[in-house]
């Protein structure tokens, strides 16, 4: 008893769920249903002159208790240590012996109960009977056969537990690896964008520079210190694609129709930083970068609960490159998409000779 304790406290041993979930287990099933089982017998079983119901309870969880013990190192040494490592040989010699040695063990527990004197007399004899009757005769009990069934389910279901965990593990590791790749690709594309607006403006000396700049300086704090948020508030992330527009509106005519338009939207929607970004990067990149005339862009986000509705269209130049690449930008965007909403994302692109259209609906989390 004193050792089956001490290894219960040993290396904070409660402090694994799927240890306390094997302590209580076998708490159940050796004490409380053997319990249950004699409070059944004893109220459906016509035996005359039956004692009180609770006479015999400390007997009983003593035994139950004292049959706990080697089950408990059979559970340990013998199925966790020799049969999941693969070690069938020794398994079945273990086995065999930890057989003989349980029987041992029982008729050791019953000889020493019927020489404890202190303890009641009809618990002493009923030790002494079950001693002296109970040899070798039922070695291998049916009990004993399904206790090792029961022990070795146990183990195959909470080794099954853990390395679903790990592997749940391993992939969110992955998954956050392959974000943070992903948003460090969008950070400098951004960037790089932007400050060709301010170098192009400044060449021309453009009075747009200076409040370019400012417009800039605030969307790089965002991302320098909220991109590394899992998430945001859907409130802050439009705020800064609103200023992102107007950063870019700042490069192109009045002749450019650029309009951005929001609904419904609330503090309590969470959405990932720099999600929506790269389809409005792509609308002007290769919506109006190559316009000599009147194009336009029209953004439209629209929060209904939690159900959040994006339309980004964009007019496409008469003359544009041929074979020119869309740079990561959507690439990269439906990659995240299918990372972070699995199952809870459409995104469906359209186009014709005149333009081209994104329409993307996520499920989003309420705080």
């Amino acid at each position: 008893m004193l050792y089956f304790t001490t290894m219960l406290l040993k290396d904070n041993y409660f402090r694994d769920r799927y240890h306390r979930l094997e302590v209580i287990f076998f708490i159940i099933y050796f004490i409380f249903f053997p319990v249950l089982s004699g409070v059944e017998y004893y109220i459906y079983e016509p035996v005359p002159h039956k004692p009180g119901l609770f006479e015999h309870l400390p007997e009983y969880l003593f035994y139950d208790f004292t049959s706990m013990i080697p089950a408990w190192i059979c559970y340990q040494y013998i199925i966790k240590k020799l049969l999941f490592k693969q070690k069938y040989l020794w398994f079945l010699l273990a086995l065999l012996i930890y057989l003989v040695l349980h029987q041992c063990y029982r008729l050791g527990v019953y000889w020493l109960i019927a020489h404890a004197h202190f303890l009641p007399g009809d618990m002493v004899s009923r030790a002494r009977g079950w001693y002296t009757n109970n040899v070798f005769y039922h070695f291998i009990s049916i009990y004993e056969l399904r206790d090792l069934m029961v022990l070795s389910a146990l183990a195959y279901f909470i080794r099954s537990a853990r390395q679903d965990k790990q592997i749940s593990a391993l992939q969110q590791q992955h998954l956050e690896s392959e974000l943070k790749f992903l948003k460090v690709q969008i950070q400098p594309h951004f960037f790089f964008n932007t400050l060709n607006n301010i170098y192009a403006l400044t060449l021309r000396g453009s009075d747009k520079a200076a409040p370019l700049i400012a417009r800039h300086s605030d969307t790089m704090r965002y991302i320098l210190y909220e991109s590394s948020k899992q998430q945001v508030s859907l409130t802050q992330e439009i705020e800064f694609l609103k200023n992102f527009v107007e950063v870019e509106s700042m490069h192109y005519s009045e002749k450019m129709h650029i309009s951005f338009e929001t609904q419904g939207i609330t503090n309590r929607a969470l959405i990932e930083p720099l999600l929506l970004l790269p389809f409005i990067e792509n609308a002007f990149k290769h919506g109006l970068l190559e316009e000599t005339g009147g194009g336009f862009i029209h953004i439209v986000v629209c929060l209904v609960e939690n159900d959040l509705f994006a339309e980004i269209k964009n007019s496409k130049p008469t003359y544009s490159k041929k074979d020119k690449k869309s740079g990561i930008g959507l690439q990269n965007v439906s990659q995240r998409l299918q990372m972070l909403y699995p199952g809870k994302h459409e995104m469906t692109i359209t186009e014709d000779e005149t333009i081209f259209e994104v329409r993307v609906s996520l499920i989003l989390k309420l705080q």
